[in-house]
C-alpha cells in the first residue's frame, strides 16, 4: 500500500470522526463540517480519470465541499 493510499486512508477515518463527534454531542454543524470535508475528498478521487493536477482537484472537490456545510449550516440555523 502506498504512502499516499494510507494517508488518504487516515484523512477518511479523521473526516468519519468529526461526523461522528458531532452526531454524538448533538452538534449537528460538526456533522455537517465532517460530510463536507468528506465530499471534497470523494470528488478530488472522482476527477482523478479526468486528469489535472492534485491541487486543481482539491480546489474543485473541497470548494464543492465549502458550498455543502454553508448551505447546510444555513438550514441549521434557520430550522433548528
Amino acid at each position: 500500500m502506498g504512502l499516499y493510499t494510507i494517508v488518504q486512508l487516515f484523512e477518511v477515518a479523521l473526516f468519519g470522526g468529526v461526523i461522528i463527534y458531532g452526531v454524538l454531542n448533538h452538534r449537528p454543524s460538526f456533522a455537517v463540517f465532517g460530510a463536507g470535508l468528506l465530499i471534497g475528498k470523494a470528488v478530488l478521487n472522482i476527477l482523478l480519470p479526468e486528469g489535472g493536477t492534485v491541487l486543481r482537484r482539491s480546489i474543485v472537490g473541497y470548494g464543492l465541499g465549502v458550498v455543502y456545510v454553508v448551505v447546510c449550516i444555513l438550514l441549521i440555523h434557520r430550522y433548528f
